[in-house]
């Protein structure tokens, strides 16, 4: 129980970190938001980037799956200095590796554009490249930042690997604000320094025990090992951002403000999860690798069974009222400036069907973790396939009946599919340990307190005067919103919800 009180602080603290990270990084939407709006120029960019995100992902899959489970089990079986070495030639060997990807697609950035985005054309076409070559100068760094901040994860420093979301929301607000008239191009260079920034934040924190060496080989049985558990991790990791550029592929052919559209919403549902998710499973993670390492099982059900519970108490009632207060999420959040009245229809649209899968996205990212501690990277790979198959067969579907929001719909079904699939054979991975009647219990309070919270936001959405002007926005949802919560937690106290007490708990102690 102690263990589990000092897991749930550490995951309270890491929430407030990724909370303000990720906030900088909602305002940093806001404020493209207001100058941009869903014109062509934002499109191109957010197309851009995505491009330029696909080799960050894959490296990010690949290393936060393995790096961690690989460096805890050097240091709690070997040594913390064969530990540092390992981590050195990751850091060696894929800083030069995503050097030779940069070029390659910085010399092919023209044909790799026209092949995604087989809709652009023009100008379109060409900023779009252009902005893709600029950001790609700044991979390397991007790809290194992550190496290390899976170091700090595996030796318990969460938070302060979690600082390096600030870098790129802080750059890329100050291009939009203060160099205007290069417009998106000015964005795009803000990102390479934001890599830069990202590491030069983290090395304080890998002083200590942490100690660089130079080694660069590939014949160390750890990087064949790395390899052969990465290879499948990539996938099943980035599962949510390349069903997401699937969409806008598949949306370059549609309407103008289409893209822009689905990535101010994504970026919403991507908030939300970094918020909720990201602390909870990068704690668990961490945990469970070390018990997976000791072989500890029952210590491993017990973490995966807690961090589903606290995904779902606190995403189900989110995931309502999202859908519910939709419009007046994104009214609040982006109508400024050049987003107009048809950006708020789109994007409020797309947004509540992403929203549907809210709680999906969220337990999809802990199971899989659940698997990686384990290090089995193989089934998250062959789940996330076929969740990848679903997705583009429903998009070729429902695209055809409800446009735009077809492709958000689909995204949100597979990511159910996933859910379903992974907690089939985990649960037979692990002897049927993994259900339980008090998880259950627990499961259906939590929908009981949502219903009662849906009820409230319907009822608050109904009565509350239709008010104007930014603040005003904001003040009609933090109503609506807060009265809703209100209710929930209201709800969870009378039906005795396990993780509503233990929360309180820790804050009473706290305080």
């Amino acid at each position: 129980m102690v263990k589990w009180k000092r897991a749930l602080n550490s995951t309270l603290a890491v929430t407030a970190v990724i909370f303000a990270s990720k906030l900088f990084g909602f305002v940093r939407e806001i404020i493209a938001a207001g100058y941009f709006g869903t014109s062509m120029e934002k499109g191109a960019y957010d197309s851009a980037y995505s491009l330029f995100y696909v080799p960050v992902l894959l490296f990010s899959s690949c290393f936060t799956s393995t790096i961690v489970p690989m460096y805890v089990d050097e240091r709690t079986n070997h040594s913390i200095r064969t530990a540092n070495r390992f981590a050195s030639n990751v850091a060696n060997l894929t800083g030069m590796l995503s050097v030779i990807v940069s070029v390659l697609m910085i010399a092919l950035a023209e044909p790799l554009v026209r092949a995604v985005y087989a809709g652009f054309e023009g100008e379109q076409l060409a900023l779009t490249v252009r902005l893709t070559r600029i950001m790609l100068i700044g991979l390397v760094f991007f790809v290194v930042a992550i190496v290390l901040s899976s170091v700090l994860n595996a030796r318990g420093q969460f938070m302060a690997a979690q600082l390096t979301g600030f870098p790129l929301s802080l750059c890329s607000i100050a291009a939009t604000v203060f160099f205007t008239g290069g417009g998106v191009v000015a964005v795009a260079w803000s990102t390479v320094l934001s890599g830069i920034l990202q590491i030069l934040i983290m090395l304080p924190f890998l002083r200590g025990d942490f100690h660089y060496s130079t080694d660069f080989s590939l014949h160390d049985r750890r990087i064949r090992r790395l390899v052969h558990l990465a290879l499948p991790a990539i996938l099943s990791m980035s599962v949510s951002e390349l069903n997401h550029m699937v969409d806008r592929s598949l949306a370059s052919g549609l309407n103008e403000a289409d893209i822009p559209a689905m990535n101010y919403a994504f970026k919403l549902i991507m908030f939300l999860l970094g918020v909720i998710v990201v602390p909870i499973a990068t704690v668990a993670f961490s945990r469970m690798s070390t018990q997976a390492s000791k072989k500890d099982e029952a210590g491993l059900v017990q973490t995966l069974r807690t961090s589903m519970e606290q995904g779902a108490f606190l995403l189900l009632p989110i995931e309502a009222i999202c859908i519910v207060l939709s419009q007046n999420i994104i009214r609040a959040a982006y109508m400024r400036g050049a987003f107009d009245a048809h950006s708020l229809l789109v994007t409020s649209g797309v947004f509540q069907y992403y929203a549907i899968g809210l709680v999906a996205f969220g337990l999809r990212d802990i199971l899989v973790r659940a698997f990686q501690a384990m290090q089995d990277n193989l089934t998250p790979l062959r789940v996330s396939c076929a969740s990848m198959a679903t997705n583009i067969a429903l998009n070729l579907i429902l695209r055809e009946f409800l446009g735009v929001y077809g492709l958000a719909l689909a995204t949100s079904i597979a990511g159910f599919v996933s859910v379903v699939a992974l907690y089939a054979l985990l649960r037979k991975r692990l002897g049927g340990k993994l259900h339980s009647r008090a998880m259950l219990e627990e499961w259906i309070k939590i929908a009981i307190a949502t219903a009662a919270a849906v009820v409230a936001a319907l009822a608050l959405n109904h009565i509350l005067p239709a008010w104007e002007g930014a603040v005003m926005r904001f003040v009609r949802l933090g109503t609506a919103g807060a009265g809703s919560v209100l209710v929930y937690a209201g709800a969870c106290y009378a039906l005795k919800v396990r993780q509503l007490r233990e929360i309180w708990k820790v804050f009473r102690r706290g305080a």
